[in-house]
Formats: structure tokens, C-alpha cells, sequence
């Protein structure tokens, strides 16, 4: 087994995302659909690949990994 370091840059894309606003909690249901997204894009994903969406695009900007 390897010891990787780095950083991940991704950028997530969304088109009509509806939140809920007023609540408080507007970033969090964001973040949290975002993340999800990206989860599900992964082949260990153990969601429901149904869930995907397409109005939402997934970039991965750029990979800084090393491994020791």
C-alpha cells in the first residue's frame, strides 16, 4: 500500500438546483447536492446511479498527487 499526498481541484457546474431559501440552510442543501453528485460520478459509489443528474457537470481541474 502507497502513502499518497496532494490536492484535487474540482469544479462542479449546476443548472436549475431548486433550494428552498429563508431556512438557513441554502449553502448546506448546495454543498451537499454538489458533493453527492461528484460521490455518484465514483464506480464505488454505493448510492443509486439513478440519482445522477444531468444538469449537473463535473471537472476535475487539476491533480497535484504524489505518493511517498
Amino acid at each position: 500500500m502507497a502513502n499518497f499526498n496532494g490536492k484535487l481541484t474540482i469544479e462542479v457546474s449546476f443548472k436549475n438546483l431548486n433550494v428552498p431559501v429563508g431556512f438557513g440552510m441554502t449553502d448546506a442543501i448546495i454543498f451537499h447536492s454538489c458533493s453527492e453528485q461528484i460521490y455518484l460520478k465514483s464506480p464505488w459509489s454505493k448510492l443509486d446511479k439513478k440519482r445522477k443528474k444531468d444538469s449537473f457537470k463535473i471537472d476535475i481541474l487539476k491533480k497535484d498527487v504524489n505518493w511517498d
